[in-house]
């Protein structure tokens, strides 16, 4: 017997969480150096948003989403590398530790 896949549906994100989103990714981007946090890999010039990723996820930690802490910049291969296995990089995974010690989780 043959499994289904689920598919994962998206809510529609509207054009102000978008423009919010990139502000944020933007005030990081002006403060931090343009560098993957794990291996310092030169990130370009222009702040994509797969160079963002939210440590503690948006979907379980929705109240965290706009928090700098939060957030790790990473190359696009790292960032698919963390997506398929969260505790793939140390630097991550102590963040992670810091966050939940910081709002007690």
């Amino acid at each position: 017997m043959k499994r289904s896949r689920l598919k994962r549906t998206r809510k529609p994100i509207d054009e102000e969480s978008l423009n919010k989103m990139r502000d944020f990714f933007l005030s990081i981007w002006s403060k931090r150096t343009h560098h993957s946090e794990v291996s310092g890999t030169f990130l370009e010039w222009e702040p994509l948003s797969i160079y963002f990723h939210h440590i503690l996820s948006k979907k379980n930690y929705p109240e965290l989403m706009y928090d700098p802490d939060n957030i790790i910049l990473l190359t696009l291969s790292e960032h698919e590398n963390v997506e398929n296995d969260m505790y793939r990089y140390e630097i991550i995974n102590d963040r992670r530790d810091y966050l939940k010690l910081k709002y007690n989780l």
